[in-house]
């Protein structure tokens, strides 16, 4: 998974809404400096301090909470266009608050007739930027899981990554296993269509707000197997993740998310290059088996919505970090990189891709040490970024993420059913 890289499960298309008009007053001067922080945060491709602005039940596109927020995040990191000026044409008081009517003036897009509406707080409590519509997927998913009690699985190095093979289609694809993603997600780039050397290839056919937005949208799956754990006929997030197969310099069929792997213990195996998904009632068997003289460090956590929450300190200070084998180096909030610039080396700079695609320059060092239970990692690399994003959108409250630097160190394994990080040396 890329560091930023919540992969949304989101797509925007052109549709007209119409809101009701209802009555009531508002401090219209501090509403107006809303609309201002609006059109700034489409100049600088960043919702952060717009967010700070909404109130709880602020919605977009017929959307509230968690989900508003990732429209919102989504839609000013992807727009790709600057508000030259606006203008105010109506003013109206209203049962659901200040309602301001304007006209945003864009670079490419001209006029556009933009709506806000505020409560008694002065918070947005609703926006229409454009006409929008957000699609979304069932929650269900019917996952035929291979029943073995022990499934091996090589893989190979992608950079940091782990990349297996998959059967897509009937045809061997290379795809990465994240969990830090929540869902399956298929490349855009690979899904339909035939190119002149006849691999899979489409461009979204998603109509966003500037035509296609990264090649986000929803589609089916025909038959996905990974090492027996089918999807036939199945939705599936598609995402343009060209940029991710640029920096492996291998092709990406798409990630195998936390939805796969849910019912199993995983065990790491970097060593050997081998994933081995467990019956978590078998455990006990294959240590026994497998692992008999080995020495095993077992850390609770706790699984806040796909995300294993565990805390490990750093200096004499704890924090709380997510595990996230998608995570080529580790993460921390950038908001405590000054904090924690006693336990850093040879900081750098460096930049990142996240899901959107947009280059964003960070602050890279080395974690000079941490403790996870009783255990020490020395020399972790980290990259330092803001993962707000992360948090609002999936309501958590992380200072981090761990993956590969913490994961490769021994063979380790995850039990998400018994809420277990275990060490294995």
């Amino acid at each position: 998974m890329n560091i930023s890289n919540q992969f949304l499960k989101i797509t925007f298309l052109f549709i007209a809404f119409n809101f009701t008009i209802v009555a009531m007053a508002q401090d219209v001067k501090e509403c107006k400096k809303i609309v201002q922080i609006t059109a700034e945060g489409i100049n600088t491709k960043s919702s952060a301090v717009l967010e700070t602005k909404l109130a709880p039940d602020f919605s977009i596109a017929g959307q509230t909470g968690s989900i508003a927020k990732m429209v919102l995040q989504q839609l000013f990191g992807q727009l790709n266009d600057q508000v030259e000026n606006y203008k105010e044409i109506n003013q109206t008081n209203t049962s659901k608050g200040l309602e301001l009517g304007y006209n945003f003036f864009y670079k490419q897009r001209g006029a556009v007739e933009t709506t806000f509406v505020f409560n008694k707080q002065n918070q947005l409590t609703d926006l229409q930027l454009f006409g929008m519509q957000v699609k979304t997927m069932s929650a269900d998913t019917e996952i035929q899981r291979n029943n073995d009690n022990v499934i091996e699985v090589p893989f190979e190095m992608a950079g940091n990554l782990i990349a297996v093979e998959v059967l897509l289609n009937g045809v061997q694809r290379k795809f990465i296993v994240d969990s830090g993603s929540p869902r399956v997600i298929l490349n855009t780039k690979y899904i339909a269509g035939q190119d002149n050397e006849g691999k899979t290839r489409i461009s979204s056919t998603t109509s966003g707000v500037n035509g296609s937005i990264n090649g986000m949208d929803i589609g089916k799956v025909e038959e996905l197997d990974f090492a027996g754990i089918k999807l036939e006929n199945q939705e599936v997030i598609t995402l343009d993740i060209s940029h991710l197969e640029e920096d492996l310099d291998t092709e990406i069929y798409g990630l195998i998310g936390y939805d796969l792997i849910q019912d199993y213990d995983v065990l790491f195996d970097y060593e050997n290059k081998k994933l081995v998904l467990i019956n978590p009632n078998h455990f006990d068997n294959y240590k026994t088996t497998h692992l008999p003289n080995a020495k095993l460090e077992t850390v609770p956590f706790s699984l806040n919505q796909h995300i294993p929450v565990i805390e490990a300190q750093i200096g004499r200070k704890k924090y709380t970090f997510g595990i996230d084998c998608g995570a080529e180096a580790n993460l921390i909030h950038e908001p405590l990189f000054e904090s924690l610039k006693s336990n850093l080396k040879n900081i750098e700079l460096d930049s990142l891709i996240g899901a959107d695609n947009n280059p964003v320059v960070i602050n890279t060092a080395e974690v000079k040490s941490m403790k996870i239970g009783s255990k020490n990692f020395k020399r972790l690399v980290t990259a330092f970024s803001n993962i707000s994003h992360l948090n609002q959108g999936y309501g958590l409250n992380l200072d981090g993420l761990i993956g590969y630097e913490v994961l490769s160190k021994q063979k380790t394994l995850l039990s998400f059913k018994r809420g277990e990080l275990v060490f294995i040396e």
